[in-house]
């Protein structure tokens, strides 16, 4: 079972997405090189022998670091942590805010109307409810002798696939979706920030993962049009950064999430505006906070065997490139390709063996 998957053909799934590294380019990076690495979410709803596999899989494959999901169970989420940990992977701990563990009892989603799926509204978050489920995945982590590169609470927490505090309509593409209740949303904001506070100083607490990294849940980079097509409220990834920013998210957090989901239409040139208007936000002239981009890909619909993927290698090979400017550039530290092997058309394990695509995601950092 895997992640919800609101979306519809070559744009469907908001964001999970980000690069790797290639074993041999590990190996001689230096220390403060970026993080690179695969996206395998909700791992823990897979059965035991199938997490192994996975895993060992992208061992083999040469993957060196990967996002997991904490998601509702948590056991088995954090058995997943374990199997990765244990094969030498970085893990890069993402928090479903899915877990109806943080929110009161009774608390119900908001319907999507078979628009996506239904989703918490972050207003109704509560923060001590979170502490005692965070407090406990982290103690467990201590005693399994457990450490994690970063923790990023929450995904995509600026769209209505994620958050309900944002509105549902059936498509329209001539007209903007109609934005939700504003106190709502504004509460929502609020509510993530607390948890994020809550999540520092739960890791100040914590044995092993007191010096983890703490990145803002990954933005989604939906265009404003297609938002209006699908009938789903958005708000701009840096028009939501500057929101969290107000209320002090820059002293909590080491960096920004971001997603970033070009498509594979049209010139290089479009491409690479999406991506700049994506990352706009990180780094900007010495304020706020650099950029994890902890989910990006493009999609290959195909479900043939073997793969045909050489078109979308020379297309992620291309935002490679452009990430890899980011990164000397200094506005992006980390950038994780989605998606590793679910049933998603970002996959690039693909019939028993990593794609082309997925080789062209893990070669090394351009100079």
């Amino acid at each position: 079972m895997s992640r919800p998957d609101p979306r519809t053909a070559s744009r469907l799934v908001p964001a999970l997405a980000g690069a790797m590294a290639w074993l041999g380019v590990v190996c001689g990076a230096p220390a403060d090189a970026a993080e690179l690495g695969f996206n395998r979410v909700n791992l823990g709803w897979a059965e035991p022998a199938e997490r192994q596999a996975i895993i060992d899989a992208m061992k083999k494959s040469g993957v060196v670091s990967v996002r997991l999901s904490l998601s509702a169970p948590v056991d088995p989420s954090l058995d997943a942590v374990r199997i990765a940990h244990a094969a030498g992977l970085r893990i890069l701990l993402e928090i479903s805010l899915n877990n109806p563990d943080f929110y009161p009892e009774g608390t119900q989603r908001r319907s999507a109307k078979g628009r996506s799926h239904d989703a918490y509204r972050l207003s109704d978050l509560d923060p001590e409810r979170y502490r005692v489920v965070i407090r406990d995945a982290l103690a467990k982590l201590d005693r399994m002798g457990i450490s994690v590169l970063a923790v990023e609470p929450g995904n995509e927490i600026n769209w209505a696939g994620y958050n309900g505090d944002l509105t549902v309509r059936k498509p329209k593409s001539d007209a903007a979706v109609t934005p939700g209740d504003p106190a709502k949303v504004a509460l929502g904001v609020d509510r993530y920030v607390a948890i994020v506070r809550v999540t520092r100083e739960e890791l100040r607490g914590s044995k092993l993962n007191r010096e983890a990294k703490l990145i803002s849940a990954g933005l989604s980079d939906m265009p404003l049009p297609f938002s209006r097509r699908v009938g789903l409220e958005i708000i701009p990834p840096a028009d939501w950064t500057a929101r969290m920013q107000a209320r002090g998210l820059d002293t909590l957090v080491d960096a920004y999430g971001i997603h970033v989901y070009p498509g594979s239409g049209g010139p290089r040139a479009r491409r690479d505006g999406l991506v700049r208007e994506a990352l706009s936000f990180c780094g900007v002239d010495g304020a706020g906070k650099l950029c994890w981009i902890t989910e990006w890909g493009v999609a290959n619909t195909s479900p043939s065997c073997p793969v045909a993927d050489d078109k979308r290698a020379v297309l992620v090979d291309q935002l490679r490139a452009i990430i890899d400017r980011d990164i000397a550039a200094g506005r992006v530290e980390a950038a994780f390709y989605f998606d590793w092997d679910s049933k998603t058309p970002y996959s690039v394990w693909r019939c028993g063996r990593l794609s082309s695509a997925g080789r062209a995601a893990v070669r090394p950092v351009a100079d």
